[in-house]
């Protein structure tokens, strides 16, 4: 570039130095406590913004005009890295994405440690000296080098300048200049290091193009994580954090048993015990901080729930398990790619029992890939009795079930719940008691924080008061927190010291005499308080500030909102005198504890008697006022906006009915019929409840079209279960009910009731004609929905009324019985079972019941099926029984059953594998183990000529090989295993080497051995035995005794370099190319050293290669690449170096596969997205097979990775057609484009109805439809 292009860009460095150094301008008098560094650090951005000012001016002058600065040269990196390093400190002062108020708080909320702030001060300074050094010819000179050669330069001006310096001094002389010279010059060298490992890390390719695809990665991210979980659902701790006082709840963490749960290997349970207000919640974010400091690797999960009485409606066993999963997905790089294609195959599914129980099978995926997992859980007492403790257990029962992970579970609760100690995993306990050291820190930051603390008590009064207040605590933090803002609330001296007289001694007295207070307040402000505390108690689930504003400003006659009606925050929590509190991440108003909700239930007060009439009243009114008719339709992001401005009205829409459900319905009936035939209203609800959802398609016209079809009001009642208020309706609409009419998902009013399990409203409609056969817009009748939300007397309720309904086929051509299965429902089985149920009824892939539960391993419901009638030995379309579904899931309980039963282990599908071939691909060590001994053919061959002993290589599980080989001794069956040939000539070994499971390749080769009767390794093999255990020293011993072994090859036919680099052995690796060894002799099958380091997916092992020469193209006797090997070795980084080292992204192998091709295979959409976004391969390109990588992908039902090549391939297609289009324009050839995709339609079936093999697959396949399991 030359020197105006440089100055261009320095222009914009300039404009961002300045913003940076005006947003932490807002913190310099905000931040006391660090006032001098947060100064320290603007002062530095404004001096670098003039310097690089002073820079621009220089590179624009005649004084370098004409010269050129490479991108490579120190200036043109550190302008790059300044600016890098700049925007990230933007990024860290940006606000969080909460409301309004969350933003004011994150604006006064300095988000870097003292170290950090330092760092980037001195960061800062090195490019200050280093761009003013630039000023003079010399300088810029000496800059536009590269970093070697810049760093040599400075170096000797350095020496120079130091002699000159210490000339100086001897003559007498200041020294003043050169010593500044000295001090610039040494910042500089400085500076080099740090920008060479800022190229390395951003210039790999092109910096747009690589910011693009991580921005996309990130919204990615974020979609998934937020189709988990909610952000908000974590406000919990940052509130936490923000309340907690600095230096407390040291004791816990230093407590012994603690530290004896976090250190130790055992998966014992650790539970902390304490009664109300004592501190439990705040503990909990100090452990989980804690553990986050101490496990910052990746290979360690941390995650955390708060259980919230105020929040029981959402706190439901499906969220706690989101919630955990998104922790967890969060806790690497990128999202694992189980859950990202859970995430493709149903983020639009029913989230029903099935959908919730493949949600635990992902969470125990993703916990097995992390060696430790600690599960925090607060407030464990305040969760549903009936439903939130038992899902808790559902879902840490399941997290405990993942393999290979230890996990542990902190919980903390109220001591009457501890009948629940028995279902934790050998749990102990610690006593949790207010600390009265913390106690008494957070009461004197409290006073501190207060601004009219200073004039309310000197320091005298001021210990008077933390003496009392601790004293009285009685092991409670909420107390004193009470009490310290009865305090601060005092007005003079004389008023602390009378209110420190009449301190409340526990929770209850210290709740009365609030109460107390609140009644002595003007009635303005008293009504306020007390319609404030109704709602925030009775609300269905925590209110924001707004929505309860715009609830407690309407007034019986209104028609429309009066907004100067609307009460401040501050008035809010004034009047409740310290009995709410605002969270202000979420802009939650609540009650200050979970006792004071106790004590406002079980307390009689005579004030909330009619809560929920109030309430349903005000919401009726609601969704009847002007401005909510009004609202735009056009899109969803319109509406969303219109809605920010009647806040309340989600509310209203999505809960008037449940707060109805306790109102005698004569006292609504006015209202409630108004609204309930008002099509404008109706057609507004309907919009307000369902536009969020993904689910819908023309959402707009749906909703239109229910609210105007005369049926809409008794929809909206069924589903809300308001059956008196039902009779009404019917009794009024009696000529004219639409009991058929749809809503936005299809569903009548009898689907709504049965979704939501309410029989009474079920009975009346069903006596009133409703259509037990009407089907949703998911193909689901009234009996198939509650039969997949578990609502079983729904159910029983509808089978009085006919079996015709019983086996109907739904979605998937599933019928009832199906979904039960699937969810492993066993009490709904047997219902529909003694209703007549058909156990043989199949789906549209042929498969019956007994298959679902053979599959999912639900053992006593294959036993009931079996019972019922249930044929063992069915065949599904693809020619597989029972027994090959739980073959194939590793269930060896189902085996044994089914085998017992009738089943054969003989048995072969369309593709001739047994059920033994099943479980060993799948690596199912215990049900391999029992095939064995069950007398399995352990040499039975699919069409391939693969025996179960391939298939297990394949799966990677060493135990699973260990057992075909060894659970048998007879010496001739073993050897007929290791030795035996598929049609390729591959024997189980060649199958190990080629899929890069060395290991088992390791153990393959000595069993080999002593089939043959080896027992100690031969002379071309002692070499191999030390490098595969590490002994650097023999090898340098074996060496020196035969400086020609560096070149010779083993008995597998691999050189030692080959050797060391597949057992990542990189301190020998390196000893080796020292001694000469080189990098392109060729091994096994053609290999080279790059092949194998690519395929091990290391990094350090890649770049060893490349620096001793290793050539990027060449090939393996199979025509595989590096590029190949490292697509199957899920190594982003490494498939990024290998293009930049000019690896040809399109090379094909023997099979006509590109790296795209294995990529897509192996599920890894990291590398797909890569090497189609950046690099250009083209998703249409077929191999030998005429199969695309799409198709690949779609065979392995790989969803994420289907979809996005899909949506790629569109875009080529079309860019092809335009090409076509106007090669035919010239041509006149109107058959051309219609008979291109006749060929290509052809040739995609013919492919995919082919036998395709496997491409040397190193991983199982994902869980993704039965179908893809099984046929895989």
């Amino acid at each position: 570039m030359d020197g105006v292009s440089v100055a261009s860009s320095i222009a914009g460095l300039v404009t961002l130095a300045l913003q940076v150094s005006a947003t932490i301008a807002i913190y310099v008098n905000s931040i006391k406590e660090r006032a001098n560094t947060v100064r320290e650090l603007h002062d530095e951005l404004l001096l670098l913004g003039e310097v690089l000012s002073g820079l621009r001016d220089f590179l624009e002058s005649e004084k370098v005009k004409g010269r050129v600065l490479d991108t490579q040269s120190v200036l043109s990196k550190a302008i790059r890295d300044c600016r890098q390093r700049m925007e990230r400190i933007g990024d860290r002062l940006k606000p969080s994405e909460g409301g309004k108020v969350a933003r004011a708080i994150d604006h006064l909320r300095w988000p870097f440690e003292q170290r950090e702030v330092m760092q980037m001060v001195e960061n800062l300074r090195r490019y200050t000296q280093t761009f003013q050094f630039a000023f003079t010819i010399e300088g810029f000179n000496l800059l536009s080098k590269t970093s070697e050669d810049a760093t040599k330069g400075l170096q000797e001006m350095l020496l120079i300048s130091k002699k000159m310096s210490e000339l100086s001094a001897q003559m007498g002389r200041s020294a003043d200049e050169s010593s500044k010279l000295a001090l610039q010059l040494e910042a500089i060298i400085d500076l080099v290091p740090l920008l060479a490992r800022t190229v390395a890390d951003v210039n790999e390719i092109s910096q747009a193009t690589r910011l693009a695809e991580l921005r996309e990665q990130e919204r990615r991210t974020t979609e998934i994580l937020d189709w988990l979980a909610p952000l908000s659902s974590l406000h919990k701790h940052r509130d936490l954090q923000v309340r907690r006082a600095e230096g407390t709840g040291r004791w816990f963490l230093e407590h012994p048993e603690f530290s004896r749960w976090v250190d130790d290997d055992s998966k014992h349970d650790l539970l902390g015990v304490g009664g109300p207000g004592a501190g439990k919640s705040v503990l909990c974010s100090h452990v989980v901080d804690y553990l986050r400091g101490k496990f910052q690797d990746h290979d360690v999960a941390i995650a955390f729930y708060y259980y919230d009485y105020s929040d029981q409606q959402s706190q439901n066993p499906s969220s706690f398990a989101r919630s955990l999963l998104r922790q967890l997905s969060s806790r690497g790089e990128v999202v694992p790619s189980a859950v990202s294609e859970f995430y493709r195959r149903t983020r639009n599914a029913v989230k029903d029992q099935t959908w919730y129980h493949d949600l635990l099978n992902i969470i125990r995926r993703v916990v097995a890939t992390f060696s430790r997992c600690f599960i925090i859980v607060d407030a464990l007492d305040e969760a549903d009795v009936q439903t939130q403790r038992s899902g808790f257990f559902e879902v840490i029962d399941a997290i405990r079930n993942s393999p290979g992970s230890t996990v542990k579970v902190l919980a903390t609760l109220r001591p009457h719940v501890l009948d629940l100690m028995t279902r934790f995993h050998e749990p102990s306990t610690i006593d949790i008691l207010a600390n009265p050291g913390d106690i008494r820190q957070f009461l004197a930051q409290t006073i501190m924080e207060q601004p009219e603390s200073e004039y309310l008590m000197d320091d005298k009064l001021k210990e008077h008061v933390l003496n009392t207040l601790c004293t009285n605590a009685n092991g409670m933090f909420l107390l004193p927190a009470l009490q310290i803002k009865t305090i601060l609330d005092q007005i003079t001296k004389a008023d602390v010291r009378r209110a420190l007289l009449h301190l409340s001694t526990d929770l209850t007295h210290a709740f009365q005499s609030t109460m107390q207070r609140i009644f002595t307040l003007p009635k303005a402000r008293r009504d306020l308080a007390f319609r404030t505390l109704m709602w925030v108690s009775h609300a269905r689930r925590p209110m924001t500030v707004r929505e309860l504003q715009h609830a407690m400003a309407l007034r019986p006659e209104d028609h429309d909102l009066d907004r100067d009606n609307l009460p401040s925050v501050k008035m809010l929590i004034d009047c409740c005198c310290g009995l709410v509190e605002v969270d202000y991440e979420s802009s939650i108003i609540r009650l200050v504890h979970h006792s004071l909700e106790e004590y406002l239930r079980e307390h009689d007060h005579g004030l909330f008697t009619d809560a929920n009439l109030v309430i349903t009243k005000i919401c009726l009114q609601y969704m009847m006022l002007d401005s909510t008719r009004d609202l735009p339709y056009k899109n969803r992001k319109d509406f969303a906006n219109a809605l920010e401005d009647v806040p309340f009205l989600q509310y209203a829409a999505l809960e008037w009915g449940h707060h109805a459900y306790s109102v005698p319905a004569e006292e609504i009936k006015d209202l409630a019929l108004a609204l309930l035939s008002n099509s404008t209203c109706l057609n507004t609800i309907a919009r307000v409840r369902d536009f969020r959802s993904p689910d819908l398609r023309d959402w707009t016209n749906k909703a239109w079209a229910w609210a105007y079809s005369g049926g809409a009001g008794i929809s909206l009642a069924a589903g809300f279960g308001l059956s008196e208020l039902l009779k009404i309706l019917i009794a009024e609409n009696r000529h004219n009910l639409r009991l058929g009419v749809r809503n936005v998902y299809g569903n009548t009013a009898l689907h709504e009731a049965a979704f939501f399990g309410h029989t009474e409203v079920a009975e009346i409609l069903v006596a009133n004609g409703a259509n037990l056969l009407d089907t949703n817009y998911g193909q689901s009748t009234p009996l198939y929905l509650a039969v997949s939300y578990g609502q079983l007397e729904i159910v029983k309720l509808l089978l009085k009324y006919g079996r015709d309904q019983l086996d109907q086929p739904g979605p998937r051509g599933f019928t009832a019985l199906h979904k039960a299965v699937e969810q492993g429902d066993e009490e709904m089985v047997s219902t529909l079972l003694q209703a007549g149920a058909l156990v043989g009824a199949i789906d549209n892939q042929g498969t019956t019941a007994l298959h679902l539960a053979a599959f999912r391993g639900y053992l006593s419901i294959v036993k009931l099926l079996v019972a019922s009638g249930a044929v063992v030995h069915v065949r599904d379309k693809e020619g597989l029984c029972p027994l090959d579904y739980a073959a194939t899931s590793g269930f060896t309980d189902v085996v044994a059953f089914l085998l017992e039963n009738g089943g054969s282990m003989f048995h072969k599908g369309r593709e001739r594998w047994t059920p033994l071939h099943r479980a060993a691909r799948g690596g199912h060590t215990e049900t391999v183990a029992f095939f064995l001994k069950r007398g399995a053919n352990v040499l039975a061959t699919d069409y391939k000529g693969n025996i179960p002993l391939h298939l297990a290589v394949r799966s990677g599980q060493i135990e699973a090989v260990r057992t075909l080989l060894e659970q048998n001794t007879d010496p001739d069956h073993q050897r007929a295993q290791l030795f035996v040939q598929d049609r390729k000539g591959s024997t189980p070994r060649v199958v190990a080497f080629f899929t890069a499971h060395y290991d088992i390749h390791k153990y393959l080769r000595a069993a080999e051995w002593q089939a043959q009767g080896i027992t100690t390794p031969s002379s071309a093999n002692r070499l191999t035995t030390a490098i595969e255990k590490g002994d650097l020293p023999s090898v340098r011993v074996l060496l020196d005794n035969n400086p020609q072994s560096l070149t010779s090859l083993d008995e597998d036919g691999q050189p030692p370099l080959h050797v060391a680099i597949q057992e990542n052995q990189t301190r020998i690796v390196e000893f080796l190319l020292q001694r000469g060894a080189s990098v392109e002799s060729v091994g096994y099958h053609g290999w080279r050293a790059l092949h194998i380091a690519a395929s091990t997916g290391n990094l350090e092992l890649v770049e060893l290669c490349l620096s001793h020469g290793a050539r990027v193209d060449t090939l393996t006797n199979t025509k595989q690449t590096a590029l190949h090997k490292a697509a199957s070795s899920h190594s982003v980084a490494v498939v990024r170096r290998l293009l930049s080292a000019g690896a040809d992204p399109a090379a094909m192998n023997e099979r006509g596969m590109t790296a795209l091709h294995i990529a897509a295979h192996q599920n890894d959409i990291a590398i797909v997205r890569m090497l189609v976004l950046e690099h250009g391969v083209d998703v249409l390109a077929r191999d030998r097979q005429g199969m695309t990588a799409g198709m690949w992908a779609e065979r392995s039902a790989h969803l994420e990775v289907c979809a996005f090549l899909a949506a790629e391939a569109r875009k080529a297609k079309q860019k092809k057609r335009s090409s076509a289009g106007e090669h035919i324009a010239g041509t006149g050839d109107t058959q051309t484009r219609d008979n291109a995709d006749a060929l290509a339609l052809g040739e995609v079936r013919d492919a995919l109805e082919g036998a395709i093999e496997d491409n040397n697959s190193n991983t199982n396949q994902p869980e993704g439809s039965v179908r893809g399991l099984i046929m895989t």
